[in-house]
């Protein structure tokens, strides 16, 4: 689709600040970079900077005072994230914003249509956005949001109303395709009744872009926080496709199984960043988390057979990535 053209050239820049050995040049970068995120998502909270920037709490505290006292973004109270608050980017922050990067940002100052339903949700996919990003050894240069999808019309008006929005896509550089990115932080649109049936209609569309030569992605990768809700589309979709009242052709069902993937590993990860009420997410001379307590988890997992291969490889990842555990899995 040639208007995700812009977002391809843009590729990560703004979004991971290049090292500055200036104090000043250092908090310019930083403030871009937080600009542009939120900017780009429509809103953002200080855990996902964190995790971008591998900083320390007390340092994102101060960068984000510092631009709400310049006037550049909007602090809302929520109750949806273990931030306790949410942040948008005024009228000043849109304008300055548009002036660093030469982009139009359609986002609304005012918050008072701020959905805390689904708050984690859409700060879950920042999550794993920066993650396939940043870990991937470049395979992936490019994302565009769900924002940025339906300002496309995907889901929303013209002919693309009936697509789906996927909550994001990330440009697979090797293959020079793009991927979509899918939360699931219910089992809700698993569930079948007389007059809908949701996970078929959703299979549906994603069978009619992996499908077409012109599709939108050519994979969907599935994230969640909990191993249990990735199992149960998986199952769900396997029962669709199966179904004697099922039209999708043998084709169909391997694009179907080589198409959609499981990210089971990353479970772990989203689960303590925003559901776990104990854990921190902070440099290693800064964390109040108890090494023990973690060494305590791993063994604890890895002796519950109930847990997949996968989902225990998944939580050593995650307290590898947050500088728990070494890549030798030592404390």
């Amino acid at each position: 689709m040639q208007e995700l053209e812009k977002y391809r050239e843009l590729s990560t820049k703004y979004i991971f600040p290049i090292e500055q050995s200036n104090p000043a040049r250092k908090g310019q970068v930083r403030r871009l970079c937080v600009l542009y995120v939120i900017g780009r998502f429509g809103f953002s909270a200080k855990v996902v900077f964190e995790y971008l920037l591998k900083l320390p709490r007390e340092t994102i505290n101060k960068l984000f005072r510092r631009l709400v006292v310049e006037g550049f973004i909007n602090e809302r109270k929520s109750f949806g994230s273990k931030d306790g608050s949410v942040y948008y980017l005024t009228s000043k922050g849109k304008r300055f914003l548009s002036y660093e990067t030469d982009m139009q940002y359609n986002q609304k100052t005012d918050t008072s249509s701020h959905n805390n339903k689904t708050e984690i949700h859409d700060l879950s996919i920042q999550i794993c956005i920066i993650d396939r990003l940043s870990k991937s050894n470049e395979q992936y240069t490019a994302w565009v949001t769900e924002k940025e999808l339906r300002e496309l019309g995907y889901g929303t008006f013209g002919e693309l109303k009936h697509e789906r929005a996927v909550d994001a896509l990330i440009y697979h550089d090797s293959s020079t395709t793009w991927h979509a990115l899918e939360i699931e932080t219910a089992n809700s649109k698993n569930k079948k009744t007389p007059l809908l049936d949701l996970r078929a209609d959703i299979l549906n569309k994603y069978v009619k872009q992996l499908s077409s030569p012109d599709g939108l992605y050519t994979r969907v990768l599935f994230y969640s926080h909990r191993e249990r809700f990735l199992k149960q589309i998986n199952k769900r979709i396997d029962g669709i496709i199966k179904d004697k009242t099922s039209s999708y052709t043998s084709t169909d069902r391997a694009l179907i199984e080589s198409g959609l993937k499981y990210v089971y590993s990353f479970c772990p990860t989203l689960y303590n960043i925003f559901w776990n009420p104990t854990f921190k997410l902070e440099k290693p001379t800064h964390y109040g988390v108890e090494i023990m307590l973690v060494t305590d988890l791993l063994t604890e997992n890895n002796q519950n057979k109930m847990y997949s291969n996968d989902y225990n490889n998944g939580y050593l990842k995650a307290f590898q990535d947050l500088s728990l555990v070494s890549d030798g899995n030592e404390i």
